[in-house]
C-alpha cells in the first residue's frame, strides 16, 4: 500500500475468528481499502478457552495481517475496536485505556463475551505504537427509558443489549440521506443477522429494544422469549446444567432448531418443501412483525421510517414476510442489507479525531461487583 497514506486500523473479535480492517483516514471520512477474517484454529480454542487467554494469539494475528499488507505501524492514525459487552454506557466513542482493561480482565462487565479481547489487544498496541484506541457503540449501550428497565419481577429487571453499533451505523446513514441528523430521527431499527434486536429510536437515543439474549422474537440460533412457566418445568423436568440449557436457547435453538440448520439459504429451500417448516418460518416473521409494532407503540406511533438491517435483509422474501404484518402502519421502509461494523468502528474514531463528535468519558465504577 502506498506509504504516504494514513490508515484506521480495525479489530472485531469473534469467539472463533477475528475481523481485521484498514480504512484510510480522510478529511472528509473513510474508505476501506482491505477487510478480511483470520480464523483461531481449534487448537487454540482447545488449549485457550477463555477468550482472555487468547491475548497473544491474537495480538499476533493482528501483526501478520498488517504485515502481508504492507502497512507499518507509523501509518497508523489510531485503532478502532469492538467495544463488547463492557458495561452500560451512552452511546458514542470513547477511549481504550487502562480503566478500561482492567474492568475486562477483572469481569466487571455486563456479560463475558469473545469480543471483550477486542479493547485489550488495541489497548496493548496502542501502547506500544504510541497511538490512540477507541471503542464505539458497544452492545451495552444503555439509553432505556425507566419504564422499559420494569420486568413483571422486581429482582429481574430488564437490561439494554443490542447490536447497537450496526443499529445506530444505519440511524446515521438513513438520517444522512433525507438530510436530518441522527439526533431529529425517531424510527423502529430492526436489526436482523445471528441475532435480533428490535428497537425504539427517539431523536437519535435507543430507549427500548428486545435482548437477543433474553426476549423478543426468536432467531436464527436463539430461542427468543418463550412461556415462562413451561420454561421453568421445562428445566426442572430435564435437569440440564446452566451451560447446555444456555446452549439449547442461545445456539442450538430458534430455526435451527425446527430446520436444523443456520443457513437462512436453506431455511429458505426447506420451508418450500414443507409445509410445517413453512409454518415456523412464517412465525418467525410474524414475531419480528410483532415487536416492529411494539416498539412503535413505545414511539407512541411517531416513528417516521422502519429501518430493516442485517445478513437476513439480503432475502427478498424476508423482507416481504415481515411487511405482511406491519405495512398497514403506512410507514415507510428502509432497507440495509448486511451490516456495517467494521465503518461504523473506523467512522467512530474518525469522528472524534476530526472534532466532529465529543470523546465520551469511561469512568471507573464498581459495576459487577
Amino acid at each position: 500500500m502506498n506509504h504516504l497514506e494514513k490508515y484506521v486500523l480495525v479489530i472485531n473479535p469473534g469467539s472463533t475468528s477475528t475481523k481485521l480492517a484498514l480504512f484510510l483516514f480522510q478529511e472528509s471520512g473513510v474508505a476501506e481499502k482491505v477487510e478480511k477474517t483470520v480464523e483461531v484454529p481449534l487448537q487454540i480454542i482447545e488449549e485457550k478457552p477463555h477468550y482472555l487467554d487468547q491475548i497473544s494469539f491474537r495480538l499476533s494475528q493482528v501483526r501478520s495481517f498488517l504485515k502481508e499488507n504492507g502497512v507499518s505501524e507509523n501509518q497508523l492514525v489510531c485503532i478502532a475496536s469492538r467495544g463488547g459487552p463492557i458495561k452500560p454506557l451512552p452511546a458514542g466513542t470513547y477511549k481504550v485505556t487502562k480503566h478500561v482493561c482492567d474492568d475486562i480482565m477483572s469481569g466487571r462487565v455486563l456479560t463475558t463475551h469473545s469480543s471483550l479481547i477486542g479493547p485489550v489487544v488495541a489497548y496493548n498496541l496502542s501502547q506500544e505504537w504510541g497511538i490512540p484506541a477507541y471503542f464505539t457503540d458497544p452492545v451495552s449501550v444503555d439509553e432505556f427509558i425507566p419504564e422499559a428497565k420494569v420486568s413483571g419481577l422486581p429482582e429481574i429487571p430488564r437490561y439494554s443489549a443490542l447490536h447497537a453499533l450496526n443499529m445506530r451505523a444505519v440511524a446515521r446513514k438513513y438520517a444522512d440521506s433525507v438530510g436530518k441528523t441522527m439526533d431529529d430521527l425517531t424510527a423502529v431499527i430492526a436489526h436482523l443477522g445471528g441475532g435480533f434486536s428490535i428497537g425504539a429510536m427517539e431523536k437519535g437515543r435507543l430507549i427500548d429494544s428486545t435482548n437477543p439474549n433474553e426476549d423478543g422474537p426468536f432467531q436464527l440460533e436463539r430461542a427468543g422469549s418463550l412461556p415462562i412457566s413451561d420454561f421453568v418445568d421445562y428445566i426442572y423436568d430435564n435437569w440440564p446444567d446452566l451451560k447446555a440449557l444456555n446452549r439449547r436457547i442461545s445456539g442450538k435453538g430458534g430455526l435451527v432448531a425446527y430446520f436444523g440448520t443456520n443457513s437462512f439459504k436453506d431455511i429458505l429451500s426447506l420451508s418450500k418443501e414443507d409445509k410445517n417448516k413453512a409454518l415456523v418460518l412464517q412465525a418467525m416473521y410474524y414475531q419480528v412483525g410483532k415487536y416492529i409494532v411494539a416498539m412503535n407503540a413505545v414511539l407512541k406511533g411517531s416513528a417516521e421510517v422502519i429501518i430493516l438491517t442485517g445478513g437476513i435483509m439480503h432475502n427478498p422474501e424476508a423482507i416481504d414476510g415481515i411487511k405482511r404484518y406491519t405495512s398497514w402502519m403506512k410507514k415507510p421502509y428502509a432497507v440495509y442489507p448486511g451490516g456495517y461494523e467494521m465503518e461504523a468502528l473506523a467512522l467512530g474514531a474518525w469522528r472524534v479525531m476530526k472534532n466532529v463528535e465529543p470523546l465520551k468519558d469511561y469512568e471507573v465504577s464498581d459495576y459487577g461487583n
